[in-house]
């Protein structure tokens, strides 16, 4: 049978008070400390969310930068381009004017050369040139309607309004005709050498200068003289300048060849003569 119950005393009593005291001060203090881990913990969390969401924003905000940036720089681009065009439209506009304003210029002083002319003579344009290696013909846009005959006298004129021998008609139409300059080899033009006085024939060559073909038994021509169209001649004028003289040389062998006044490639103008005045 179980024994007599004793009764607590006041010393146990107290020992177990104290006992529940210290559990419940336990428990209070780990509630509180979970509160203040769950606060951390919380705030960690925000602060992390907080990072993130600013991280994102920025993110968000460099996206739109570069999206506007590039929009701009596109519309930039697009407007350069524009621009580059109209600038070459303007440019080839300026040069076109410039050109033409050139082309006046030498118009006016092909006709102030025409002018001075002892013979009557037209101012006709090269319209082309043959292609062929023995063939030196040039076109030009004037013919017989105009005054232009076969076996005619052609001129040029430099800038300073100097008129050289350029050549010969060849082939007279009725809107066109055809010059054979002098370095063509089928031209040949009668010279005197302006400093001797002595008579010479001046043939081409299909090259860049012409042979001379001395009238005298004792040509006393030397390099540097000049040689100008003689007054026995019914295709010229008297005392236009031809050419100079100049000393080729081809191996151990030197001769005197002529190297004509003008300038046979780059002409765009020929004063073609119409008979006397």
């Amino acid at each position: 049978m179980p024994g007599p119950v004793r009764k607590p005393t006041r010393r146990s009593t107290s020992l177990l008070f104290i006992a529940l005291f210290l559990a419940l001060a336990t428990v209070i203090g780990l509630a509180s400390h979970g509160v203040t881990l769950g606060n951390l913990a919380l705030s960690g969390v925000q602060r992390v969310a907080r990072t993130l969401g600013g991280a994102v924003s920025a993110a968000t905000d460099s996206v739109a930068a570069y999206g506007h940036a590039l929009l701009f720089s596109r519309g930039i681009y697009a407007e350069n381009e524009t621009l580059r065009s109209e600038n070459q439209y303007l440019d080839a506009r300026l040069r076109l004017v410039l050109s033409d304003h050139d082309e006046l210029k030498r118009l006016q002083a092909q006709l102030a050369v025409q002018q001075q002319l002892p013979v009557k003579s037209v101012l006709a344009q090269v319209t082309g040139r043959a292609m062929g290696m023995s063939s030196m013909d040039v076109f030009i846009d004037h013919g017989t309607a105009l005054g232009v005959a076969d076996g005619a006298g052609v001129f040029v004129a430099d800038s300073t309004g100097q008129v050289y021998v350029y050549g010969k008609v060849r082939g007279a139409f009725k809107s066109n005709a055809t010059v054979i300059p002098l370095l063509d080899s089928r031209c040949v033009i009668s010279g005197i050498n302006r400093r001797t006085g002595e008579d010479v024939l001046v043939k081409g060559t299909n090259g860049e200068y012409c042979v001379l073909s001395y009238v005298s038994p004792l040509p006393q021509f030397q390099s540097g003289d000049i040689v100008v169209t003689s007054s026995s001649s019914g295709t010229f004028p008297p005392n236009i300048p031809i050419g100079r003289v100049d000393a080729l040389t081809t191996g151990t062998a030197t001769r005197l060849v002529l190297r004509p006044f003008a300038a046979v490639w780059a002409t765009r103008y020929l004063l073609v003569t119409q008979g006397s005045k």
